[in-house]
């Protein structure tokens, strides 16, 4: 059973309206990309400007710890602890440790929310102030006993911050750990991504093509049994891949033509 009308509840619950999962084609000439992610919003407006996860990341991440019973979980960038309070109802089992280093009173803001639903829900979910990479290992040491199965990294979307985050990820976490990383292509990072793949050699890495962001995800080989139909669910084939590429250069090159048709004029 999904975890999402919780999470929705729990966020009104305490006054928040949620802005989730909608379609650009329901808002005809909303220029607005991230409508499909979700936004929250309190008395005096919005209440943070990070977008989280959408509600197709979410399945993604029911279907993958269905399979993989993470028992300690970190996540990489909390903001208003949306994605950090998904992962506790999902795993309420497991040990749930985010970290944001809160450039803004905002992001301050959002770990005091972030732990007080925790604790309203009864999960066992800490928000803690920290910077990665200077902080990842002591406050996983600090906050989690044994191994970390499984991390999340949505912190500073840039190429370079991605390979940091994963390489102190990677000194904190235990070997079997599952790495999944938000947005890897809309916010053009995938070949920072590929390339920290090809480092590994002991493990498989694939972009979400299913995932509204295109989400990454590196998991070990050795757990491709229980990992790969979760991947192949949420990625798309590369036959599919070339033929919706085609359909793009070629609309591409007709509003191309027709607008260079308009320039030359009668």
């Amino acid at each position: 059973m999904s975890v999402i009308v919780d999470l929705v509840g729990l966020y009104e619950s305490v006054g928040f309206s949620v802005q989730a999962n909608l379609s650009n084609y329901h808002f005809r000439g909303h220029e607005n990309h991230e409508l499909g992610f979700t936004h929250l919003f309190d008395t005096n407006g919005v209440a943070c400007a990070c977008a989280g996860i959408a509600f197709a990341e979410i399945a993604f991440f029911e279907a993958l710890c269905q399979r993989t019973r993470p028992r300690s979980v970190f996540v990489l960038g909390n903001a208003f602890g949306w994605s950090t309070i998904a992962l506790g109802l999902i795993n309420p089992a497991a040990r749930i440790v985010a970290i944001d280093h809160c450039p803004s009173a905002d992001e301050r803001r959002g770990l005091e929310v972030t732990n007080m639903l925790a604790k309203f829900a009864g999960l066992n979910v800490q928000a803690v102030q920290g910077k990665s990479p200077d902080d990842v290992g002591a406050i996983c040491a600090r906050e989690i006993a044994g191994p970390i199965d499984l991390v999340f990294i949505d912190g500073d979307h840039t190429p370079a911050q991605l390979t940091i985050d994963f390489t102190a990820c990677r000194a904190a976490a235990g070997p079997d750990c599952i790495y999944v990383f938000h947005d890897v292509l809309n916010f053009g990072m995938a070949g920072s991504f590929l390339r920290t793949a090809e480092s590994e050699p002991d493990m498989a890495g694939f972009i979400l093509m299913r995932t509204p962001s295109g989400m990454g995800i590196l998991y070990p080989r050795a757990r491709a049994a229980e990992i790969d139909p979760v991947v192949r669910a949420f990625s798309e084939s590369e036959r599919r891949m070339t033929a919706l590429r085609a359909a793009s250069d070629q609309a591409r090159e007709k509003v191309a033509r027709a607008k260079a048709s308009q320039d030359v004029g009668p």
